[in-house]
């Protein structure tokens, strides 16, 4: 076979292909212009070739839906036994007894107040919390950890459909209201997801928040007013606003969490408000995903450094910001930003108004619908597989002098809890503008496509036609660009002419060459007849 051959196939191939830019690039007169068009022709396989690959790559990524960030705190944040044991924790403890003899009418004076308060049960409480927060935020965290709930202590037992997880599929931290709490698939390493929804295709924890030993010991705090855990489902990355959004779910009851999956795409200016991060300078929660929460705890910081002249550790504290000490006049201005709704003179703050606070363009939610059922049920002994924490109900555990002791502790110090899809669906909420640029281009395209069967290598040409016009006229046809004698050596097109008018000149001489011979061979016969 002849290269040659191939090469005139390709060649006429670039004449009449409508492939981008390949005839530009065959007929180029020049180098210049050729590499021009080659690079035109590479960039626009480039992004046929990635948008391809983004197809393709989704299609074979079977995507499910990632499951959330679970985190479960016990709704008492320390051991009262090791509160009352532990030097570490004297401080604390000695609000405590405060607090029991505040509630029993025998306080005299204290120094955060409490009998100042002691006839409103409800000022009592939020003062309680308040000095409890900031005795506790003094203690280091070294000293701390014995007064708090390890992972055996809380959780006895876990699933994730169906198969067994563990303590390492759980993050610790410590939460400064609810002390430590543990959050499932936290960690970036960990990657559950789902693809079904139902009860049997999601977490499910048993957790004991010991009221009481198994010997019969209180080991709740005098103040803590509820039994059970505190929990948040969010995204991970988020922030858990325990607080804000958590969930209580208290002893005795299985408590069944189905999810739904909420996801919003707001819009920047001009056509919204929305942002991806609040300022560096005042952004306290810089390790999180932003959103209003976070922007409006920082808000409330600013606030109470400004006016307290110290920091709650309720809320992350910025660069500088002292912790306020648990003394009276602290707590009462702790106290006084609550403010009053109805009072004119010290109203709560107004986050809308007062903080500039956006919100996020791009926020995933969780809508959590609870459902209860009593546990345990009555004969039904518990059984567990944790060797760290109570353990079962069996004959074999020691701890509990019958089965029958066993099921009632359970009863008082135990539940079960579930989270799973509802569904797979998800809502999304979008917002956009009505008519953007890229509409106006989307539709300028179709119109010029339709009407005048242009581009994008149409534009590029045009472009081109305007370059080479406004030089022109700049430089008054002074400068020229013409192919050297090299280029017109090469350039096919040239040969072809060259090929064509020797084919013609060798037409026209077999023609002439046909013609004379006609001439002979008339004037021959012409001879004839006139000899005959």
């Amino acid at each position: 076979m002849r290269t040659g051959g191939f090469v005139q196939i390709f060649k006429d191939f670039s004449n009449w292909s409508t492939v981008a830019a390949v005839p530009h690039i065959s007929n180029a007169s020049n180098k210049i212009s050729r590499v021009f068009w080659i690079v035109v022709f590479f960039f626009v396989l480039g992004m046929f070739a990635y948008e391809l690959y983004i197809l393709i790559s989704k299609y074979f990524s079977y995507p499910a839906i990632i499951f959330p960030v679970v985190t479960v705190c016990n709704m008492n944040a320390y051991k009262y036994r090791v509160v009352r044991s532990n030097s570490a924790f004297s401080d604390l403890n000695d609000l405590m007894e405060a607090y029991k003899n505040a509630v029993g009418g025998g306080l005299t004076a204290d120094k955060y107040g409490l009998k100042d308060v002691a006839g409103d049960e409800y000022d009592l409480d939020s003062r309680m919390a308040d000095a409890q927060l900031l005795e506790a935020y003094k203690i280091p965290e070294s000293d701390k950890t014995a007064g708090l709930y390890s992972y055996s202590d809380l959780i006895q037992d876990c699933t994730f459909s169906g198969q067994p997880c563990s303590e390492s599929d759980f993050t610790r931290f410590v939460d400064p209201v609810y002390g430590a709490c543990y959050s499932f698939n936290d960690n970036p390493s960990l990657n559950y997801s789902v693809s079904r929804q139902g009860i049997l295709f999601g977490l499910k924890l048993m957790i004991t928040v010991t009221q009481e030993t198994t010997d019969g010991v209180t080991d709740f705090l005098p103040n803590t007013k509820l039994a059970g855990v505190r929990i948040g489902v969010y995204a991970r990355g988020t922030k858990p606003m325990l607080d804000a959004n958590g969930i209580d779910v208290g002893v005795g009851y299985q408590s069944a969490v189905s999810i739904s999956l909420v996801e919003f795409l707001l819009s920047k200016k001009p056509y919204g408000t929305c942002v991806d991060r609040e300022p560096a300078d005042t952004d306290n929660y810089q390790d999180f995903t932003y959103t209003l929460e976070t922007c409006f705890d920082g808000c409330k910081q600013r606030d109470t450094v400004a006016k307290c002249g110290c920091a709650n550790p309720r809320f992350a504290l910025g660069p500088g910001d002292t912790p306020c000490e648990p003394t009276k006049a602290a707590l009462e201005c702790l106290e006084s930003l609550k403010g009053s709704q109805t009072s004119p003179t010290n109203p709560n703050i107004d986050l809308l108004r007062e903080c500039s606070c956006h919100p996020p363009c791009r926020e995933h939610t969780y809508t959590p619908t609870v459902s209860l059922a009593r546990f345990p049920a009555r004969g039904y002994y518990v059984a567990t597989e944790s060797s760290g924490g109570v353990g079962s109900c069996s004959y074999k555990n020691t701890k509990f002098a019958s089965r029958n002791t066993c099921q009632r502790w359970y009863a008082n110090n135990a539940l079960t809890l579930q989270v799973f899809f509802e569904t797979l669906s998800y809502e999304l909420y979008t917002e956009k503008a009505g008519y953007t640029v890229s509409n106006i281009i989307n539709d300028l395209g179709g119109q010029a496509g339709l009407w005048l069967g242009l581009s994008l290598i149409s534009c590029i040409e045009m472009g081109g036609l305007l370059l080479v016009t406004g030089a022109f006229c700049i430089t008054g046809g002074r400068i020229q660009i013409v192919p050297d004698a090299d280029e017109i050596e090469k350039d096919h097109r040239i040969k072809d002419v060259e090929d064509v008018k020797k084919e013609i000149d060798h037409m026209e001489k077999r023609q002439n060459s046909e013609s004379d011979d006609d001439d002979e061979k008339d004037e021959g016969e012409a001879e004839d007849k006139k000899t005959q």
